[in-house]
Parts: C-alpha cells; structure tokens; sequence
C-alpha cells in the first residue's frame, strides 16, 4: 500500500549544484486526515526524488536526517544531465519549474506499518516507511507550499506579485527579440556588444538575420535556439490550466486518432472462439494552425537595461499573457472552428451542484480534477471541506487546479485522460516602427508610433491546440 503526504516548505536553493533543502511530512491534524508521525518514519538513507509521484519519472536523489516533532528533514539534488534526451528534458522541466514557482510543495510517497484511528475519521500513520520524495503542484495540505528559496540568480518570495520576474537557463530566444528591438537593422552588432562578439545571442542572431554568412556552425546555434524556444513553451504551458493536468495526452499535430470515448476492457475467452473486440472512435484530428497571441509595448529604457531585468520582466508579461488566454479559451464556450479550440463551456456536460456533477460524470473519477475560480475555491472551504484553498488543493476528494479563466460560481469536472492536445512552438517578434491601436489612454481609433515614442511593440505567438474527447468533463453550477 502506498500513501503520499503533504509536506513542509523548501528552504534552500543551490543554483549550480540543483539542491533542495526542507522539511517533509509536517503533523497537521486541523489541515488534513491522513496524518503522519514524523518520529515513527524509517527511511533509506538515500532514496528517489520524483516527479509527481510517478515512479516512472526519477529526476535525482534525495537524503533524510534526523525525524524531529517538527517533521523531516531532508536535502534533495535534482540531477544536471548534458546529454539531449528525455532525461535531460525531464530534469530540466523539474528544475525549471520549481526555480520559477511552477512547482510550490513536495510530498512523501511512504508505506504504513502502524495506524490507528482519529476521533475526527481520519488516520494517524504512527509508523511508516518513507520510500520516495515528489516535488507536486497539489499537495494534500495546500499550507504545505514552498515560502522562499535562493539561488546564485534570484529570489523568490511567497507572496511576491502578479509581476515577478520569471528567469530562463537559456535567454538567447527572449534576448534575441530585445536584440532586435533596440536595434532592429544592426540586432547582430547590439548582442555582440552587450553579450560578447562570440557569445551564443551574437551567433544565433547572425545566423538568424544571414544564414550564409554565419559560418560552419549555424545549424548548431539555430538549434540553441530551438531548445531556447521549448524553454519558454514550458514555461507558458506549464503555468496554464492544461500544464497542470495529470494525464494530459500530448499528441502531435496533424493527427487523427481512436479515441476511448467510453472505457474499453478485455475479457477472457474460449478456445477457437473470437477474441473481445475493443474499438475507440476516429474523430480526434488537432492542427499547427491555431495559436495564442498577445502584443505587450515596452519603452525603450526597459530594453536596454544593462541586467537580465529587460529579458526576465518581458518574458514574464509574455509568458502569463500566453497562459490566460490559453486557460479563457479552454473553459471558454467557443465552439471549435478555423481559429479556436472548442472550449469546456461548450463540450461539458450540465449539473447543478457538486454531488450532481460527479453523478453525471462519466469519464474516469480516478483521474479527474477539479477546475475552479481562486475566488470561488475560498468560497468552498467549510469544516468539512479544509483542503481546498486559492492555489488549489482537493475539493470532494478530487484534486483542484485554480485558475481565473473558470468562471466564478461554478467549477468543472474533468477527466484529463480525454483531453488530447498539441503543444506547438512559440515565436516572439519586435517591431519598433510599428503602429500600435489600443494603448491605454488613447482613443482605440488612433494609432501610436513606437519610434516616435520611444517604444517597443513585442508579439508573442503560442502554438496550442486542444480537442475533447466525448465525456471529458461536466460544468457545475453551484448553489448560492
């Protein structure tokens, strides 16, 4: 039998070395059920770090100490691979998503040796063996998050703004647009100067602008540039309500498939009679063509700053920017067509009220979660619901994910496992002799210079494309 836990904070960071400092399995007998005894936990002395639980997903070890009454201690290194693979990729993503916030709490994967019952219906783990620790974005206690870490870079803070900064590994793809933009026609020259004549920006912006004379290893910076880009895909990506689903199925584009649009089984059958027929239905087809958009206008003075302050606050605009109107269109009540995805409004199943929802629920409970507006989440919390909170947590026994796309007032039901979708690339472009309409405090039919006004116009495209498969989710209408 396994159980995971929700645990206390992380503490530390180290940048290069990739380590974690913390404290798991934290007592807290107000916040959840199923409590853990951290003075009865036996444990390896080194044991797996994985990523969400999944024993098929090893990012890097972790090391216990000594289990205290304030839960326990433990020190954790994610692994920094070189080589391009899926380990490297599934590291990366680790480490990236708990440096920018993505990934908040971690939690204990442990086998009960000892239990008892508590006055309130819950259980008390007295003893336990602790076999894994997952870095999770919902914890069982959704107290337990991560408060602050350091690194060599930057600092992180709980309650920092809707503004933070968000920081890359890789910049060359964000500081190839602020390349541009403060110096369009010489942008090769710009990053020479301010990065270094033979730094990665200087020669993938050479090789940008003029392939033929950027020499023999244009191909290698144009791929940098490549695996850049897919840095800040995961980064917009991960923060939307699609990111955080567990069980998404990523599917290329351009793509028919049979779908399970109702749950298939094998049986058992007789010699020399046929074998049980198991058939999904063709209908699933996703795109290249359909895409997230937004304009951000920057001045000047921003992008030439002489730190990674220009690329780290862009990025984030953009990054967020992407991510909402990914989440608006997802539980939008657009219907699909040459443009947007169908959204859940217009896919889901109506109930009124939670325990009618799961009731006309038919995708798979077991891998469903819960989708509700940060207000609306507040709202839900009662003496019998302590687990739901803002930033997610479990609502009805079902693991919540909050976002302001979802309408307030109402939460959907969905099944992750029938939602299929394509995540594609993502392009970022300057234009600093544009016209731009629609700047606030400008009438929306009068145009505004960025060269005559010291601005930048930045545009962020994202790739994305989403189909449900019948079932996948019904919409809740609560009860006042």
């Amino acid at each position: 039998m396994e159980k995971s836990f929700s645990q206390i904070v992380v503490k530390a960071i180290s940048e290069e070395r990739r380590e974690i400092e913390g404290i798991a399995s934290t007592p807290t007998v107000d916040r959840v059920n199923d409590v853990v005894d951290p003075l009865g936990l036996t444990f390896q002395m080194e044991a797996p770090l994985l990523l969400g639980h999944h024993h098929d997903r090893p990012i890097g070890t972790v090391t216990f100490g000594t289990p205290t009454v304030a839960g326990l201690p433990f020190r954790a290194r994610i692994a920094k691979v070189d080589e391009a693979g899926t380990v490297k990729q599934r590291t990366d993503e680790a480490w990236h998503s708990v440096k920018s916030g993505i990934i908040k709490a971690v939690s204990i994967g442990f086998r009960p040796i000892k239990s008892h019952s508590l006055p309130n219906g819950g259980t008390l783990y007295s003893k336990a063996d602790v076999h894994e620790l997952s870095l999770v974005t919902v914890p069982a206690n959704p107290d337990a998050r991560i408060t602050a870490f350091k690194s060599t870079q930057f600092y992180y803070q709980k309650d920092m703004t809707m503004i933070e900064p968000i920081r890359m590994q890789n910049k060359t793809f964000i500081r190839a647009a602020i390349a541009k933009a403060a110096d369009g026609p010489n942008a090769a020259t710009y990053a020479a100067n301010r990065w270094g004549e033979h730094s990665t920006e200087a020669t993938y912006i050479k090789a940008a602008v003029d392939p033929m004379a950027a020499g023999t290893d244009a191909t290698g910076v144009l791929t940098v540039g490549k695996l850049s880009r897919s840095e800040f895909v995961q980064a917009v990506f991960s923060r939307s309500i699609l990111g955080q689903l567990q069980g998404l199925v990523q599917v290329p584009a351009i793509t028919r498939l049979n779908v399970e649009a109702s749950p298939v089984a094998g049986a058992f059958f007789g010699e020399g009679s046929g074998m049980p027929l198991a058939q999904g239905d063709i209908g699933v087809y996703l795109s290249d063509k359909r895409k997230a958009g937004v304009f951000t206008v920057v001045s000047q003075d921003l992008i030439r700053a002489t730190d990674d302050t220009a690329e780290a606050t862009l990025t984030g605009i953009l990054v967020r920017a992407l991510s909402r109107a990914i989440d608006n269109a997802f539980v939008g009540t657009q219907a699909r067509d040459d443009v947007s995805p169908e959204g859940l409004g217009a896919a889901a199943t109506q109930a009124t009220g939670f325990n009618a929802g799961v009731e006309a629920f038919t995708g798979d409970i077991t891998q469903a979660c819960v989708l509700v507006n940060p207000l609306t989440a507040v709202s839900l919390r009662s003496p019998t619901e302590t687990q739901i909170a803002a930033r997610g947590g479990f609502y009805g026994g079902i693991p919540a994910i909050c976002s302001y796309g979802v309408p307030k007032g109402k939460l959907f039901i969905t099944d992750a496992t029938r939602v299929v979708a394509y995540i594609g690339d993502a392009v970022v472009d300057a234009m600093e002799h544009a016209d731009v309409y629609g700047l606030s405090g400008v009438a929306a039919n009068v145009p505004v210079n960025m060269f005559q006004t010291s601005q930048v116009a930045l545009a962020a495209h994202q790739y994305i494309d989403w189909q449900f498969v019948p079932g996948a989710a019904v919409e809740v209408a609560l009860s006042a």
